[in-house]
């Protein structure tokens, strides 16, 4: 790797983290979002008969609340790289300036993404420290956190850069794609809840979930954190098979994406213009 390939890459995550901190008040509102949605979850879970009744109380159990943080924290970073990569880009259509990855001597998926993830995963550990602050009040947090959880936490930093690139290939072909981008994001959470013990799911559900990019990496910090299940068991939900194959296999998509929806705009004249 020469000096100046480091250099760029430098240059693209010094950028990353401007942008970062010129979002520092959207960031600061969208703080509680996710502290607020588990206390006001956390009560429900496991609740089903109580609902029907009608005699939910709100109390929130250590245990699950432990586990709704190590399901929630990882979705943090993949909206952070997610939703901004596609914010982001698209201001740079706007604005005339998405010529200016090509004068970069880095290939251009890696100049989309690697100031991007840098700051997404600065601004997790803000929100992380601010979801606990608020949370812990009203109830123990009791995770035991080991270096073996770092294995999914860099699968999980692969596939969000992954399925970015990909949002971003057809950010640069479509423009407007905010609906699909929230849909999928959705989606993401929604299967990846199949990964812990919080609701239960049908089995379709759970197969399902294995392509789904963040459920294994879920599952895996589960095992890790909660359970005395080795992070490298193969099978299962959560298992390093699954989640080796399903990370790589995002990361690989989203850079031939990238590149596909780079050609289309190129081809047709329209990659700065919005």
């Amino acid at each position: 790797m020469t000096p100046r390939f480091l250099v760029a890459v430098g240059n693209e995550v010094r950028k990353g983290l401007r942008f970062a901190w010129s979002e520092r008040l959207q960031i600061l509102i969208e703080l509680p979002m996710f502290g607020v949605f588990i206390l006001l979850l956390g009560p429900l879970l496991g609740a089903g008969e109580n609902i029907v009744r009608g005699q939910v109380e709100w109390t929130l159990d250590s245990e699950t609340v432990s586990i709704m943080l190590v399901w929630f924290l990882p979705f943090t970073f993949f909206y952070m790289q997610v939703v901004k990569m596609f914010w982001r880009l698209l201001a740079e259509i706007q604005t005339g300036t998405i010529e200016q990855v090509y004068l970069s001597p880095l290939p251009s998926w890696l100049v989309a993404a690697a100031g991007r993830v840098v700051a997404a995963l600065i601004e997790t550990l803000f929100v992380a420290a601010g979801t606990f602050a608020i949370v812990a009040p009203f109830t123990d947090i009791r995770i035991d956190w080991n270096a073996a959880a770092l294995i999914p936490a860099f699968l999980i930093t692969l596939a969000a850069i992954g399925v970015s690139l990909i949002i971003a290939g057809a950010t640069l072909v479509w423009k407007r794609i905010q609906l699909a981008n929230d849909f999928v994001l959705t989606m993401v959470m929604l299967f990846s809840a199949s990964a812990i013990p919080l609701i239960t799911v049908p089995n379709w559900w759970a197969t399902i979930g294995h392509f789904f990019p963040l459920t294994d990496g879920v599952g895996s910090l589960y095992r890790t954190l909660f359970t005395d299940q080795p992070v490298t068991d193969p099978w299962g939900q959560g298992g390093l098979v699954w989640l080796l194959t399903v990370s790589l296999t995002y990361l690989a998509t989203g850079i031939a994406a990238f590149g596909l929806g780079e050609r289309i705009a190129k081809h047709r004249g329209t990659l700065g213009r919005y």
